[in-house]
């Protein structure tokens, strides 16, 4: 894996899309307390505290520098460890229980697919919490067809519009860029010169929703309390206004998930009833 050379760079990229990050927090209302997977610096914990500083929020990340960097801001209500037994020992302190807590992964799995990081990781700190949410947001390409070719126009529009020398490191890695999947991949990616060569090599598409599933949900525990995919609007934007292509809307590059536990002894409205009765008064 390559290094990451500008924390300070990498970092900041991450803040700028806290919003669209903080998505779920009106959507998990049992939680009292949010685990961050996958936190880096711990910018989106501390956007959110700034937001409900009555909760508590737990960062986890693999990185002891971005953990230090975190607590070297710490906020109350707040707590960051890149040792994952302490994030279920830390709940247990406090007495929050799984029913109260969603586990939140921000722009981690395709990390987590394209390094090949061990999934029992994710599936040991699932169980040992026994979250009542586990919520999603990430890249993921989605289209009718994986295999759609642009046109000569939009690559010669790319290739004299970017550096030939980012182009040719992105070919090398992915494929060529007449495929419209890795096309849009480079888009995705081509501002990131800081940190170049790790963000060139690192694959934004590197797992499907099966694969998704088969680690987040493989017992069924889970169901879907929210699904939406979507082209994040400053990549529409920057498509439309750098290079002068509509993106269009038959793929997208982002999707967010909640899937919350199954809960025992509920009644179901598919259940019961003939659709042909209706109510007498």
């Amino acid at each position: 894996m390559a290094e990451i050379t500008n924390y300070d760079v990498y970092n900041d990229r991450m803040r700028r899309s806290m919003w669209d990050k903080a998505f779920f927090m009106d959507k998990v209302p049992d939680a009292q307390a949010i685990v961050d997977y996958g936190c880096a610096d711990g910018s989106l914990v501390r956007f959110l505290h700034g937001l409900f500083p009555a909760m508590c929020f737990i960062g986890f990340d693999i990185d002891p520098a971005m953990i230090a960097a975190a607590n070297a801001r710490w906020e109350e209500n707040t707590w960051f460890f890149s040792d994952m037994e302490a994030v279920p020992d830390k709940l247990r302190e406090m007495n929050v229980p799984g029913c109260q807590t969603a586990i939140n992964f921000s722009s981690v799995f395709h990390e987590v697919f394209h390094y090949g990081f061990d999934l029992s990781m994710i599936k040991a700190m699932i169980a040992s919490i026994d979250p009542q949410y586990l919520v999603v947001r990430d890249m993921m390409y989605d289209s009718l067809n994986d295999e759609t070719i642009v046109s000569r126009e939009i690559e010669a529009r790319v290739r004299n519009t970017l550096p030939a020398w980012q182009i040719a490191d992105f070919e090398k890695a992915h494929g060529p860029i007449r495929l419209r999947k890795n096309l849009v991949h480079l888009l995705l990616k081509y501002k990131y010169t800081e940190n170049w060569p790790r963000e060139c090599a690192e694959n934004y598409f590197s797992y499907t929703m099966q694969d998704l599933t088969a680690v987040l949900n493989e017992d069924h525990r889970y169901r879907p309390l929210l699904f939406s995919r979507y082209i994040l609007p400053w990549i529409r934007y920057d498509i439309e206004n750098k290079l002068g292509i509509d993106a269009g809307n038959e793929f997208t590059t982002h999707f967010s998930l909640i899937l919350g536990k199954c809960k025992n002894g509920m009644l179901s409205l598919n259940e019961g009833g003939s659709k042909h009765e209706r109510l007498s008064f």
